[in-house]
């Protein structure tokens, strides 16, 4: 369990640096000509494609198996990243090949949070799910940086290396993957039985999945916002970048046997109240010790957030539902993405950069109260629910 748990980590750094690979990729079109909104196109339209094949995911990752899923969506990853180290002329080819790379990436994290809910045993949950969780911080101090210096220092010929060797990765560790198969299985080799959309809204509390992880995600895409405020101010925002990389880091690492300790739900709420609060305290910041402060906090309230969200897969639903209740955490942490960057630009325009941070704060505190609320230990649907799904039959997958 120990060398899987390992591996998983690395398969987590792996297709994060895929991703993370292209924050530079704005700039990087820059240097060969391309237009700002062409640029903000190319990186959008990855998101885009990311957020929408979501739900088709779950289906897909059933219909294929968890472990062929990563395998042949990574083997895409690598073909796209390879298409555009031959050729990047045309835009319409750029673009049609940034779409082909958000909906493969998107199939291989729901396939991969779906494997973790199944194998990783119910006794190392936590503390899998904050291990694994740690290699998408790793990212942020290597190839973030690497990628940033190539493009500035006029070596972004190198660039598109990056995510193909990512790419690579990701696809070679998933070959070695074993079959998924639910931990605590007496050995049968029936096929998985898997439950429809419909069975996940029934049988667990799937409308508290969405409200909580939609509103966690708000707060954790902050991040695009941050910029633009702190910048306005006159400070630095790699502070703040920086030291919530090391918070997150730290609390994944130190604090990681809490989470086994105690249920994962009753962390979803008051770590995202700790960022919300942090963002707080970031708008009325006037100093990079502060940038620095605020921001290692809140890299450890998102140091349990993310995990403990991505954990509600496996705690509030029974093995046959996981693929689905993967695909629905993600198209709600992802939807966000999309909703604060709308609030960004009417609020701003209306109220002012400062007004509107200082709103949308007030709304992740709220909501985070709400969430923290919700799951308290002894509501219907928290994690006494979860209990009751892993007496059900295991099936094999």
């Amino acid at each position: 369990m120990d060398r899987l748990i390992l591996s998983l980590l690395i398969i987590n750094f792996a297709i994060y640096s895929y991703s993370n690979a292209f924050f530079f990729l704005a700039p990087y079109l820059a240097g060969r000509g391309y237009s700002a909104a062409s640029a903000g196109i190319l990186v959008g339209v990855f998101y885009a494609a990311t957020t929408a094949v979501r739900p088709v995911g779950s289906w897909i990752t059933e219909r294929i198996g968890v472990r062929k899923s990563m395998i042949w969506s990574s083997g895409v990853c690598i073909a796209c990243a390879l298409a555009l180290q031959l050729y990047q002329g045309a835009f319409g080819w750029f673009v049609g090949v940034r779409v082909v790379m958000g909906l493969a990436y998107s199939i291989f994290m729901v396939a991969l949070t779906t494997y973790q809910a199944l194998v990783i045993e119910e006794s190392k949950r936590g503390l899998g799910f904050v291990l694994v969780s740690v290699g998408s911080l790793i990212p942020m101090f290597t190839v973030v940086p690497l990628t940033d210096y190539l493009v500035r220092s006029g070596l972004d010929r190198f660039f598109m290396i990056l995510p193909l060797a990512a790419a690579a990765l990701s696809f070679s560790l998933a070959l070695r993957l074993r079959p998924a198969r639910f931990q605590g299985s007496p050995g049968q080799d029936q096929p998985m039985e898997w439950g429809t959309y419909g069975d996940l809204f029934r049988e667990t509390p799937a409308g508290k999945i969405v409200f909580s992880c939609f509103f966690f995600g708000l707060c954790d895409a902050s991040i695009v916002f941050i910029g633009t405020v702190l910048l306005e101010k006159g400070l630095v925002p790699s502070w703040f970048i920086f030291s919530l990389g090391a918070g997150a880091l730290f609390v994944r690492t130190a604090g990681r046997n809490l989470f086994n300790r105690y249920q994962r739900t009753v962390f979803a709420g008051p770590s995202f109240l700790v960022m919300a609060l942090c963002l707080l305290g970031l708008a009325f910041a006037d100093s990079s010790l502060g940038l620095v402060f605020w921001g290692f906090f809140y890299g450890m309230g998102m140091g349990y957030g993310y995990p403990a969200h991505l954990a509600l897969t496996a705690d509030l639903a029974a093995p046959r539902l996981r693929a689905k209740a993967s695909a629905l955490v993600h198209f709600s942490m992802d939807l966000s993405w999309f909703i604060l960057p709308l609030y960004m630009g009417f609020g701003c325009t209306l109220l002012g950069t400062r007004q509107a941070f200082l709103l949308f704060t007030l709304i992740c505190i709220a909501t985070a109260v709400m969430t923290t609320v919700m799951w308290l230990p002894g509501k219907k649907g928290g994690y006494e629910k979860s209990r009751d799904t892993m007496s059900r039959p295991p099936f094999s997958s």
